[in-house]
């Protein structure tokens, strides 16, 4: 298991450039490309594997042309949980989000014909950073950490998102924290908690409402999963004041 290509852009949405070398920077991601930032989704990865299932269906298709900053070869990705530990080469990542959703066709859809890093690529947050280098061994490591995630509207977000984290870092200490914004109307609520509670895994969901809002929303899909007989690993939580999650 070893990194492939190292691929950066400076545009978010294009195809990258591979380059030999590259630098993870802790709570960034890789230097010098525009998805690095303070957020859950700082570092791309996808299996040379998955390109090469693309190639093998006619498309002219290289390593970063999904814009992945990672191509890994002899590694499932898919197979690995939120949570998961990666060591490549002497840095650290975590596993942070499962594949993604797609609202809209990207500029590489229309250049490759089809995008396959929604389907099986991974995002990570940087742990420990460093310089990686093509043909760093790959390592997964044992255990996973805890993980979160926050919905809220995105006014209440804006106002209130630093505390939010903070609060939520003091009471579980998640290897990250992400932060999912409902729509105008919310009512995109039970969409969300389906990825988070579902693909995604994550282990405890806050859901931030001010206004009491989507109180209902939540009971309703609680109890849907229930009548169902749908385990729920994820615990979800609702609450109006940022005071409210010490005390969960």
């Amino acid at each position: 298991m070893h990194v492939k290509a190292i691929s950066i852009s400076d545009r978010k949405g294009i195809r990258k450039n591979n380059i030999d070398t590259g630098e993870l920077l802790v709570d960034f991601g890789l230097a010098g490309d525009a998805h690095g930032g303070d957020w859950h989704r700082q570092v791309s990865l996808l299996a040379q594997e998955s390109i090469d299932t693309m190639r093998a269906k006619g498309l002219d298709v290289v390593a970063g042309n999904f814009a992945e900053n990672i191509t890994t070869e002899g590694i499932d990705l898919s197979t690995l949980p939120v949570g998961a530990h990666l060591m490549v080469g002497a840095t650290e990542l975590v596993v942070s989000q499962l594949g993604k959703i797609c609202h809209h066709r990207c500029a590489i859809y229309h250049q490759a014909g089809d995008c396959v890093m929604p389907r099986e690529g991974i995002f990570a947050v940087v742990r420990q950073g460093g310089v990686i280098r093509v043909g760093d061994e790959i390592q997964i490591m044992e255990g996973r950490s805890t993980t979160g995630a926050v919905i809220g509207t995105a006014e209440s977000l804006k106002v209130c998102g630093g505390v939010i984290r903070e609060a939520v870092l003091a009471r579980w200490a998640p290897a990250f924290i992400r932060i999912d914004p409902l729509n105008d109307g919310g009512d995109n609520l039970g969409q969300l908690l389906d990825d988070l509670s579902g693909r995604q895994g994550i282990d405890r969901v806050i859901v931030y409402d001010p206004e009491g809002r989507q109180a209902l929303g939540i009971a309703g899909y609680l109890g849907k999963a229930i009548l169902a007989g749908r385990p729920h690993g994820t615990i979800i939580s609702h609450c109006r004041t940022t005071a409210e999650i010490a005390r969960l």
